[in-house]
């Protein structure tokens, strides 16, 4: 009888002790709900990979200084590193168990090149170094450190499992695990076109999904297939004043029609922006439009004042120089965009099609290939293959 007893008092003070360390804390769900708030604004404005960045540079500094601090109190749970499968622990292990998770995730997405190259545009927009000399390879370094502490500090995690916390890491997890099957999987029926540039040139926004393009977003629909390219010789974008136009390798570039197709519109007479400053209408600046057939327009976009050597209704040949590369629209830096649409205006009607390249020679982390169409991502180079 005395047994019984006993037993029922041990179970429920373990009930008691597990209820005890699950807690739904008012400033932890407030916590939770601002961080979600402030990823999915990031998410929206097509900061989301500089945000992530963020998140883990701090949250490795801001998790370690609280581990810290309630190691000193007693406030931690050290089960885990001893044994980790008893019954009163499985809540802090289902909690580690998601935080590894969410952190390999985010490994995964540095290491296939998430915040391997950092646009220029972004780069001037927030006031950074220009792209050849920010330190991308301490950059990802300490990424993938700052992920790696994460998950080691899961192992010793404070007393209570606070719900909300672990609701948002799981909803992390979900969406990476969404961007990175987007980067691998082949673009359904893409529209093989040949490259709009001579030479070798490098992409800082391409790919499907937000994590590798500002132009991937649920905001912009319009231009989400879009590819930006630059100009890079030894890695760098520009040689003398970045503040000059003419100091980057690709300014004044030609730029070729990509098939042959008959011009739609032809938009010259915006001048170039100084480097640096977005001019805001209209967004694409100088641009030319060519339908390639089969309703696939191809638009080429912040073309250089003055370049176009081209007129609506002109008939064109796939490699003809149509213009040349500039700065104009909202553009910071000499760059071109370029995307095809399913219809020749710009309206938010208008949806872009996936793109690959065929002709072209493709380095992807320092290997060479020469695939049937090239489905770029951020950080590739391409160069097209002349006859």
């Amino acid at each position: 009888m005395t047994t019984q007893k006993q037993s029922d008092e041990l179970s429920q003070d373990a009930k008691r002790g597990r209820s005890r360390s699950i807690a739904l804390g008012k400033i932890n769900l407030l916590l939770a709900l601002l961080g979600l708030l402030v990823l999915a604004g990031a998410y929206w404005l097509t900061f989301l990979p500089e945000a992530l960045a963020l998140l883990v540079l701090t949250l490795a500094l801001v998790t370690a200084a609280s581990r810290a601090w309630h190691a000193r109190r007693g406030g931690l749970e050290y089960g885990l590193l001893r044994h980790p499968l008893r019954r009163e622990l499985r809540p802090h292990l289902l909690q580690c168990l998601n935080h590894w998770l969410f952190w390999t995730l985010a490994g995964a997405a540095i290491l296939a090149g998430t915040f391997a190259f950092v646009p220029a545009q972004v780069a001037l927009g927030f006031g950074l170094p220009l792209p050849d000399v920010i330190p991308y390879r301490p950059l990802v370094i300490s990424l993938g450190v700052g992920a790696f502490a994460m998950a080691a500090l899961a192992l010793v995690p404070r007393r209570r499992v606070q719900v909300a916390t672990n609701v948002l890491v799981a909803i992390g997890t979900v969406f990476l695990a969404m961007q990175l099957v987007r980067i691998y999987t082949p673009p359904a029926d893409p529209v093989a076109i040949d490259p709009p540039l001579a030479g070798e040139w490098g992409t800082v926004a391409a790919g499907r999904s937000t994590l590798l393009s500002h132009h991937y977003s649920y905001s912009t629909p319009y231009v989400r297939d879009a590819v930006d390219f630059v100009q890079l010789v030894d890695g760098r974008g520009y040689d003398g004043d970045p503040k000059r136009a003419k100091a980057w390798y690709g300014f004044g570039k030609p730029v070729l029609a990509p098939a042959d197709g008959t011009v739609v519109s032809v938009s010259d007479i915006h001048p170039d922006e100084p480097i640096g400053e977005a001019g805001q209408t209209p967004p694409y600046g100088n641009h030319i439009v060519l339908e390639i057939g089969d309703r696939r327009y191809a638009v080429m976009a912040h073309l250089k004042q003055g370049s176009a050597r081209v007129s609506k209704g002109e008939r064109v040949r796939l490699g003809q120089q149509i213009a040349a590369v500039g700065d104009s629209g909202h553009s910071l830096v000499p760059h071109l965009h370029f995307h095809v649409q399913d219809r020749p205006d710009f309206d938010q009607q208008a949806r872009t099609i996936p793109v690959v390249f065929r002709d072209v020679l493709l380095i992807r982390g320092g290997r060479e290939s020469t695939p049937a169409g090239a489905d770029l991502r951020r950080g590739d180079h391409i160069r097209r293959i002349e006859d």
